[in-house]
This record gives structure tokens, C-alpha cells and sequence, in this order.
């Protein structure tokens, strides 16, 4: 690597799965990319996700989208097109497939609202199929025997999962081919701006300079847009999550009921999602999740009781007071940027936002508007 007094065209301050994401983007456009991390790249939140990736609306009905739909959209079409160049070039296989996802509701309230979001699914373009009780545990075998117990069931085929440890390590690989400079360990404590220009960061290694500055940071970006005046409050939100080592074929798609959801690997893994709490940046698993996690599994699938854990983490979700990213132009700002605050999709959405923020940082038209994103709303 390089001495830290390098020049960079960009220098991005966070190595998680959107920092890493636009990074390899950047470079790929011919820019200068150092990127930093005051911990090991990619061990936070895109770490210990599911992996999972919801379908987006067809590009057709983009018009009556949301700018957060059109960012899924793209996003899907990515994820399949960066698995098959990522493996290429790194020989690293994330483990991309389309598996698809029931969604099921238990109250008769809960299947209303997800009547209201089938319907929305279908105004998009969504493939999306309500299942009976007995064509549930026709699809899905595994629930034959607690079938009879949803108030609402439907199957969306277009809905995928990777493995995040294995994405992150091929975005690693592929941002070193790149040239990347990536310097985990290195702490970001404050930047040097005049004129409403960013000039320098100060790290712990010393002071890093760039033409532009993207803060890429996750639950900790809030703390770094502080020290530059700004007050864009991004907070952990914790989500633990139990790993069961089960047979093959016990699922055969993802299983969503409410914020919960059971998501079986090929290889008989099976993890159990996932915890939603406000505690600050405490990471670690509770007794008291783990037991309402493996409940919530026995009473979907009564075979996991008897299913060893095989482990179990937490990570922590950047959540913004509105639930949606941050995406734009750090305010006052002429040389600052931010892609932050995904909340429950950033591995979901790090695709596209960094194909978006790439544009916007090169001076270009992006595909999608995300100007209401921006940090003024």
C-alpha cells in the first residue's frame, strides 16, 4: 500500500458492503480510490445480515415507483450481473441464487395488510401467487403441518439470497484488482474543511487527503458527519440472529412472517431472524432472543426443536428517523458525499447505490433520481 500523505480522487470512509460497493465502482471508472475503516472491512452489518434480496419492481413501472423501488429494481438486475463478473474475476463464488420467498401473515389483520402489500406487488410488475393452505404445503412440504394456521400466504419466485460473508470477501478481491488502497483499522477523527471544501482527513494514521469525500460508515456515520458540523443522526438498531445446522431441503425458499424469517442455505444451514432493538452500539446475543428466535422457528418448522445451534451473532443496522438512506451531497458542502442509513437493505440496495452515487460523483446524470433522498428532507 501506499504512504497515507497519498492524494486520492475519492477517499471513502467506511468498508462495509456499500463503501466497498462504490469503490470498486469508482475505480472502474478510472478514479483514484483509497478507502479507510477503523475495523476489519465488511464486519459490521453487511457481515451479519441474511443475505436476502427482495424483488423490485419491473424497470416499466418505474414511473409509479419510489425512488427506494427503482434503487431494489436495479439492484436485482446487479446482484445476478455481479455474481457472474464477481466470480470471474475473483473466483469467488458469493453464492447468488434466486430461491424466491413465501410471505405469510397469522392474523387476520396481519393478512389485510399483507393483501394491501401483494396488491402493491402486482401494480409493479411482481410476480406474486396467494397460496391456500393446501397449495402452501404443496410448495412448501416443510409447513404442510402448520399450513392451516395462516390467515394469508403468497409466494413472490423472484426473490433471491447470497451469502454476505462471501460477497464481501469477492468485493474485497475485486477492489484490490482495482487498485483500490484500503486501509482497515485506520479511524477517521475529523477532516479539515475551508471554503466549504473538504481538504484533508485526520486518522489515525495521519492525514489522509482527496478531491472528494464520501462518508460510507453505517451506524457510525452520524458521528463522523458531527465532526464536520453537520447533525445527521443515524442510529444502531440491533438484530440477532440464530444459525441451526439442519438437513438439506428442510426449506426450499425463504420464509417471512412479519419483521421474522427463516432462510435456508443449500448446504442445510438454516438461520433464524431476526431481533429488532434499540440499544445502542451494544452488539451481542441475548438469552432471551435466542429463545424467542428458536420458538418462532418450532413453531413454523416443529423439527428445528430438535436442531443443533450451531452459533449465533448480532450486528447493527443504521437506521435514520425516517427508515430510508441518506444519498447525496453532504450539505454546505461541495466535495462531500454520503451513502448511508439502509437500514435492513443496504446489502439488498449497496449495487445500485454505488452504480447512483458513482454517477452523481463523476458528474453524471444517475439512473435513478435520488434527490429526495438527500440529506435537506
Amino acid at each position: 500500500m501506499s504512504s497515507l500523505n497519498s492524494t486520492y480522487d475519492v477517499l471513502l470512509v467506511g468498508g462495509g458492503a456499500i463503501g466497498l460497493s462504490l469503490a470498486w465502482e469508482l475505480s472502474q471508472h478510472g478514479a483514484k480510490v483509497g478507502l479507510v475503516d477503523q475495523g476489519p472491512l465488511g464486519q459490521e452489518a453487511s457481515w451479519a445480515g441474511a443475505g436476502m434480496i427482495p424483488a423490485g419492481p419491473r424497470k416499466d413501472f418505474w414511473a409509479e415507483s419510489t425512488p427506494m423501488e427503482q434503487l431494489a429494481s436495479l439492484s436485482q438486475t446487479l446482484h445476478a450481473e455481479w455474481h457472474d463478473r464477481l466470480a470471474e474475476l475473483t473466483g469467488i463464488d458469493n453464492g447468488y441464487q434466486q430461491s424466491g420467498a413465501l410471505y405469510l401473515a397469522e392474523s387476520e389483520a396481519d393478512a389485510k395488510s399483507l393483501d394491501r402489500q401483494a396488491e402493491h406487488w402486482q401494480r409493479q410488475g411482481i410476480e406474486c401467487q396467494p397460496l391456500d393452505a393446501g397449495q402452501l404445503a404443496k410448495v412448501e412440504p416443510g409447513l404442510a403441518e402448520r399450513a392451516n394456521r395462516f390467515s394469508a400466504a403468497y409466494l413472490v419466485p423472484q426473490e433471491s439470497q447470497l451469502r454476505n460473508p462471501r460477497h464481501v470477501q469477492a468485493l474485497i478481491a475485486a477492489c484490490l484488482q482495482q487498485g483500490v488502497d484500503m486501509r482497515p483499522g485506520i479511524a477517521v477523527h475529523g477532516f479539515e474543511s475551508t471554503d466549504g471544501q473538504i481538504v484533508s482527513a485526520q486518522t489515525s494514521g495521519g492525514t489522509i487527503q482527496a478531491e472528494q469525500f464520501c462518508l460510507t460508515a453505517g451506524c457510525w456515520t452520524g458521528q463522523l458527519a458531527a465532526s464536520l458540523g453537520l447533525d445527521l443522526p443515524i442510529k444502531p438498531i440491533r438484530g440477532q440472529i440464530v444459525l441451526l445446522n439442519g438437513p438439506v431441503g428442510l426449506l426450499g425458499r425463504h420464509v417471512n412472517v412479519g419483521k421474522r424469517y427463516l432462510l435456508p442455505r443449500l448446504d442445510g444451514r438454516l438461520l433464524v431472524g431476526s431481533t429488532m432493538e434499540d440499544v445502542g452500539f451494544l452488539k451481542q446475543n441475548t438469552a432471551t432472543a435466542t429463545a424467542e428466535l428458536l420458538s418462532f422457528a418450532a413453531s413454523l418448522l416443529p423439527s428445528t426443536a430438535e436442531l443443533p445451534i450451531e452459533t449465533s451473532w448480532s450486528g447493527l443496522r443504521p437506521a435514520t428517523a425516517d427508515g430510508l438512506p441518506l444519498m447525496g451531497r453532504l450539505p454546505q458542502l461541495k466535495n462531500g458525499w454520503i451513502a448511508a442509513g439502509h437500514f435492513r437493505a443496504g446489502l439488498q440496495l449497496s449495487p445500485a447505490t454505488a452504480v447512483v452515487m458513482r454517477a452523481l460523483m463523476l458528474g453524471k446524470t444517475p439512473e435513478v433520481d435520488v434527490a429526495w433522498l438527500g440529506c435537506s428532507r
